[in-house]
Parts: structure tokens; C-alpha cells; sequence
């Protein structure tokens, strides 16, 4: 019963392995012509439907390609974001108490309005966004789980850079998703997109024009 669960974390696993990998092969390929930076980015999530806290952590390689303009690699942990609608046709009840996650993978541009201490930017991503199976229950009193397929979704995001300070706001649109269980029936959907605020601090590299003092 917690098959689905259990892939989820390994997910989650291999992904902070990936990250370390790309941050090795980042450094390996950029070091001489560029330097690789690290984005990290705790923060809380907005206007969300579930009992519990909603959290996000993003970690994100980037390198500046010119003096306004920044590439990208997020790696992307959500909790709790999901809002889930049952069939009127479907006897199953969704446990909202347990926690839900989302993991995203994208490529991501940062533009920079001015060269100042003080920058305000716009950035934009599209990238694979992976989602933790959902318990439900039927009225026999039956736990059981079901899943929502993976899906593209869109980053917008926007904010300050306040040396090596970073105060943002994001949205990620992700369209809603069926939610099924054995035979692929469908007994719900889920709206994933979710809104989130962060504070983000940058590491790595020698001092660039993000980092001026």
C-alpha cells in the first residue's frame, strides 16, 4: 500500500544526488570561462487549501550570461500545495491530513532590470513537475492510495536582489491532473499550481555583478 510513497522518496533521494552531480559537472565545464553560482531558496507557500504548513525549498545552479541576464537549474521542492476535488460519481474521501509534495526540474532566465545594489528582476522557467501518490479512503473504512501522472508546468517569478540577498515571489502553473487507482479509474482531479514567497541566499564563485558590495 505505501509502494507509491516509497518511490516518491526515492525520488526525492536521486534527486538531491542529481543535483550534487550537475553542481560537479557545472563547475567541471563553466570554471574557466564562468563562474557557477548556488541558489537557495526556503520559503512558505500562498493561499493554500490543506491543514498543514505549506513549505518549499528551491536549489538552483545558475551562471550569468552577461551583466542583466542569468541561466539556470532549478531543482524544486513544494509541500502541501495540492487542492484536491472528488467525482460526484466517486465514494472515495481524500486524507488531507498527511503531508503531499511536488517535486519540479527546469531550466530557468533571470533579466535584470539595472546594475545596482539594489536589483529587481523577472524570471520565467518550463520544466517536469513530479507529484507524491494521495491516501484516500472509501466508506468500508479502506485506506488506500492513488496517483497523479507527472506533468510540464510554467515558473513565473519576480523580485530583488539585495546583495547577495534575494526576496521573490513565484507562481507555477501546473494544469490540473485525474487522480487514479487500480484499472486507471479516475476519482478526482487535483489543481497543482500553487504560489510561493522566498528568501533566497547565493553561494559559490567569486564576486559577480549579483554580489556587488
Amino acid at each position: 500500500m505505501k509502494i507509491l510513497r516509497n518511490q516518491f522518496f526515492n525520488t526525492i533521494r536521486n534527486s538531491l544526488k542529481t543535483i550534487v552531480l550537475s553542481l560537479i559537472v557545472s563547475l567541471g565545464l563553466f570554471n574557466i570561462n564562468a563562474q557557477v553560482q548556488l541558489k537557495i531558496e526556503p520559503g512558505v507557500l500562498l493561499n493554500t487549501e490543506s491543514e498543514n504548513l505549506g513549505l518549499m525549498l528551491n536549489i538552483e545552479p545558475f551562471i550569468e550570461i552577461s551583466s542583466n541576464k542569468v541561466i539556470g537549474l532549478r531543482f524544486g521542492l513544494a509541500l502541501n500545495p495540492q487542492r484536491f476535488e472528488t467525482n460526484d460519481s466517486s465514494q472515495f474521501f481524500f486524507d488531507d491530513v498527511n503531508d503531499n509534495a511536488i517535486l519540479s526540474f527546469m531550466p530557468t532566465f533571470n533579466h535584470y532590470f539595472n546594475k545596482n545594489y539594489t536589483r529587481p528582476y523577472l524570471g520565467m522557467g518550463l520544466g517536469y513537475y513530479v507529484f507524491s501518490s494521495v491516501d484516500i479512503a472509501n466508506p468500508s473504512g479502506g485506506i488506500t492510495e492513488a496517483r497523479i501522472d507527472n506533468q510540464l508546468g510554467f515558473l513565473l517569478r519576480g523580485g530583488v536582489h539585495w546583495g547577495k540577498t534575494k526576496f521573490g515571489l513565484e507562481y507555477n502553473f501546473i494544469p490540473k491532473a485525474d487522480i487514479k487507482i487500480a484499472n486507471d479509474l479516475i476519482i478526482g482531479t487535483a489543481a497543482n499550481s500553487y504560489y510561493g514567497v522566498s528568501i533566497g541566499f547565493m553561494i559559490g564563485g567569486t564576486k559577480s555583478t549579483l554580489q556587488a558590495q
